[in-house]
């Protein structure tokens, strides 16, 4: 029996989580069944090097899909996407053509060529539901929920001595830092003398901020990269905060499955979203403040609660292998590409 030929696409395969999540279905996809490509439809970056080491092709600026679908006898065409109308980012249909899934990343609505896909996957319930509330659902088209998946392979295993730190990681992306992350320094430094803050892909805007706040000493600031491993290793406490809130939060899922408890803020208001409160359940797997004064106290509550902090740790992980594990939730996605082969035209 001939296998599914497969192509993931994105932009470009820089540092981002919605790159990453590309990667990681791509390496755990079944090979005997599934032959995998990869395609940085602008360009390049971090994760190509990545992908080809695993021995996913990887095919980079080619604007033309449909051509190099054509070429490549693709069978599914997943195309990973803010969701918006994007020129040449999904390809045409044909009679025998591709079946088309997007991974909607911000629930928003292609008004041109939407018609063009069969699936529309969602990051997180609370994005889905968005969608579905703001643009209704259309007959034929399947609409499904497929959380970011975390590869625990990665993930350091083992109890650590605590040492009284806390920190997060991003790409550098203002949109990606709220304050707090930084406001809320000065408050936990003095009310926990021996705390320590260690900061991944600060911006410069953060960087700015920490030196004229007089942060520099306290915190060690860290260039982003693709191995995130020997970071996670070394807290004890993720805090997060985004401007524009999550429709998932990959890091956040990758903390929890480090058994890491996680500080986020909630950021329901305007057209924010706030899947970072669906994926960080408040006094189970860490704290979710509604307010930003509330962010320090729960920082300095984790650092000073060792029985709550290794609860909340514990409970972060259970939840993290049921629910973001990379094995479980590439499973679910061959048996949707297995449904679309069998029913769409």
């Amino acid at each position: 029996m001939s296998k599914i030929r497969v192509l993931h696409v994105t932009n470009q395969l820089e540092l981002g989580g919605t790159e990453k999540t590309l990667q990681i279905f791509c390496q755990y996809l079944d090979k005997t069944r599934f032959e995998v490509f990869a395609c940085g439809r602008i360009g390049g970056g971090v994760r190509a090097a990545a992908l080809e080491r695993s021995g996913i092709p990887v095919l980079i600026g080619q604007p033309d899909l449909t051509q190099l679908i054509r070429e490549y006898k693709i069978d599914i065409c997943h195309v990973h996407r803010a969701g918006t109308y994007e020129p040449g980012s999904l390809p045409e249909r044909y009679r025998g053509g591709p079946r088309v899934v997007e991974t909607n990343v911000f629930h928003a609505l292609d008004e041109q060529e939407g018609d063009r896909i069969d699936c529309h996957c969602f990051v997180s319930e609370s994005s889905k539901a968005t969608y579905l509330r703001r643009y209704g659902a259309q007959i034929g088209k399947r609409y499904e929920v497929l959380y970011n998946p975390v590869d625990f392979s990665e993930m350091s295993s083992g109890d650590k001595p605590f040492s009284f730190t806390i920190g997060r990681c991003s790409r550098p992306d203002d949109q990606k830092w709220h304050d707090v992350c930084v406001t809320s320094l000065p408050k936990i430094f003095r009310t926990v003398p021996e705390s320590r803050c260690l900061i991944q892909g600060a911006t410069e805007r953060v960087k700015h901020k920490l030196a004229g706040m007089s942060l520099n000493s306290r915190v060690e600031l860290l260039a982003p990269s693709v191995h995130v491993q020997d970071f996670y290793r070394r807290l004890d406490i993720f805090i997060h905060g985004s401007r524009i809130g999550e429709t998932f939060g990959c890091v956040i899922a990758e903390a929890m499955a480090n058994g890491i408890p996680v500080v986020t803020l909630s950021t329901p208001q305007r057209k924010k979203a706030n899947a970072q409160a669906e994926l960080v359940e408040h006094n189970v797997t860490g704290f979710v403040c509604r307010w930003q004064w509330q962010y320090a106290g729960a920082v300095i509550e984790l650092l000073q609660n060792d029985a709550l902090r290794t609860s909340f740790g514990r409970r972060s992980y259970e939840k993290a292998r049921e629910q973001f594990d990379a094995s479980r939730l590439t499973k679910r996605l061959e048996h949707l590409y297995l449904d679309l082969m069998d029913t769409c035209p």
